[in-house]
């Protein structure tokens, strides 16, 4: 009978934890485990994509150009009052298929511009289908009768807005105006630019006022003396000094007395005084 005195094995039975990437390696070390292969790139697949991209907004660009939606349906037009609104539609070329995004607001523009009463204009597009037109008239002011039964119509700059045979709208005529030439849109060019500078300075003033359409005539034939004829009243109002407190005299004078012009009359405005005389024309 033999007896093993061999003292029992009381180390921990240890297994070393191995991971999902890794392998037990034969020399006692940790080995990650191999990775999967990617898939290869996919060429048509991206071109699919990017095509599409691209497409995208095309398509949209043609639903917008090609839909009744965005097609010009109301026009407003605003600060017209001698031009017409029929005219204005006309040089807008616009017709009822006009897209909005396609028409052309410059050359619009300047077809309006090219009636001499419109000093400026402006056209704002609207979405879906609306036209904004804001136009600023050029304001007539008098007359000239450059011949016999001709008369120039001329803005309070002295720019040449119309020739024509006849007039409706009590405005003065200028007289005693010698000139050099005229054109259409432009102004009246004259050997004496200073004295015409004068004339167009009244006649701002006698606008600003709103009694232009009282005054008759405006006598230039001397620029030192310019006469303006209002309700048979004939004031001198001499040259540029103090005018705009001679039209404001002017004014008074007829508002105060409002029968003075019933009989042929003239008043002295060459010098601002306190009283004025009357004097009756016989």
């Amino acid at each position: 009978m033999t007896t093993d005195n061999t003292p029992p094995d009381t180390t921990p039975d240890v297994t070393p934890d191995v991971t999902a990437d890794e392998t037990p390696a034969t020399d006692g070390k940790k080995q990650k485990k191999p990775k999967k292969p990617r898939k290869p790139f996919d060429i048509n697949r991206t071109r699919f994509f990017l095509a599409g991209i691209v497409a995208a907004p095309t398509l949209l660009a043609l639903i917008i150009l090609f839909s009744p939606y965005f097609h010009i349906n109301h026009v407003a037009v605003d600060g017209i009052y001698r031009v017409s609104r029929e005219e204005i539609l006309t040089r807008l070329d616009i017709t009822d298929n006009t897209h909005i995004l396609l028409f052309n607001a410059r050359s619009a523009q300047s077809s309006i511009l090219q009636n001499q009463y419109i000093g400026y204009v402006r056209i704002e597009r609207v979405l879906p289908g609306r036209i904004n037109v804001t136009i600023s008239e050029r304001r007539l002011t008098a007359y000239f009768e450059h011949m016999p039964g001709s008369f120039l119509f001329l803005d309070d700059y002295g720019r040449v807005l119309e020739i024509n045979t006849y007039f409706f709208e009590p405005l003065p005529v200028l007289v005693g105006l010698d000139f050099t030439r005229f054109q259409l849109g432009e102004i009246l060019e004259v050997p004496d630019a200073a004295a015409f500078g004068v004339v167009v300075q009244y006649a701002q003033l006698l606008n600003q006022y709103n009694i232009t359409h009282r005054v008759s005539h405006i006598n230039v034939a001397d620029s030192a003396n310019i006469r303006i004829l209002i309700d048979n009243i004939e004031f001198n109002v001499g040259g540029v000094t103090h005018a705009d407190e001679k039209v404001r005299t002017i004014i008074q004078i007829l508002e105060t007395h409002p029968g003075v012009g019933l009989v042929p009359g003239f008043v002295d405005l060459r010098e601002i005084r306190r009283d004025y005389i009357f004097q009756i024309l016989y």
